[in-house]
């Protein structure tokens, strides 16, 4: 009898010669080091010059070409804890957390062996919705990071708020505080253990 081959199957395995290297090298991450409580989520740009489907142009990175990694990093040190490689619409985002959107996945998938241990995880303004600040608060992971202005569920009127250098105002969700501070510019960041008060720091 004639059987299909498991299209989906083939399609995720664009990087199957690397993948036992990949996850060897995950395994080792694991084994030799345990992150201090603050930690980090940000992607970064490996510089690829080669032919390679899934190259990424990111203008922004030094590399600007190159194979584009998820990291969960040590604040302090920089240490690589875990990490997803990028490899188009097919990229392996993992199996926990399938409902969740894309940002947010990533997020709960390199995280998820350091959830529920009292870790602070930083985000970038791609990462930081409400709805995944809530997940990880409710896993015991606090959460700092900057937030865009037009993402959904953001208080009006921090929004609109128009404030002066040095100026603030904030709200509170849950046990997020929502703040917009003016520098040069508007600063907006979410924090789940910061309150809205300043300090003054001399530099």
């Amino acid at each position: 009898m004639l059987t299909i081959p498991n299209l989906t199957l083939i399609s995720i395995r664009r990087n199957y010669k690397i993948q036992p290297i990949l996850d060897h090298l995950k395994s080792k991450f694991f084994s030799v080091y345990t992150p201090e409580r603050s930690i980090c989520v940000n992607e970064s740009l490996l510089l690829w010059k080669g032919r390679l489907g899934w190259i990424q142009y990111i203008p922004s990175k030094r590399s600007r070409f190159g194979v584009k990694i998820y990291k969960l990093c040590e604040s302090s040190t920089c240490y690589v804890w875990n990490f997803i490689t990028y490899t188009g619409k097919d990229t392996i985002y993992g199996q926990r957390h399938p409902g969740e959107k894309t940002s947010s996945r990533i997020v709960l998938e390199v995280a998820h062996d350091l959830l529920d241990r009292g870790y602070c995880l930083f985000l970038d303004n791609w990462y930081t919705s409400p709805n995944l600040v809530d997940t990880l608060c409710s896993r015991k992971t606090d959460v700092v990071g900057t937030r865009r202005t037009n993402r959904k569920e953001f208080p009006d009127f921090v929004k609109r708020a128009i404030l002066k250098r040095g100026k603030e105002v904030a709200a509170f969700r849950k046990k997020q505080m929502i703040m917009k501070w003016k520098d040069k510019r508007d600063v907006v960041h979410v924090s789940t253990f910061h309150d809205d008060s300043m300090e003054n720091v001399t530099t």
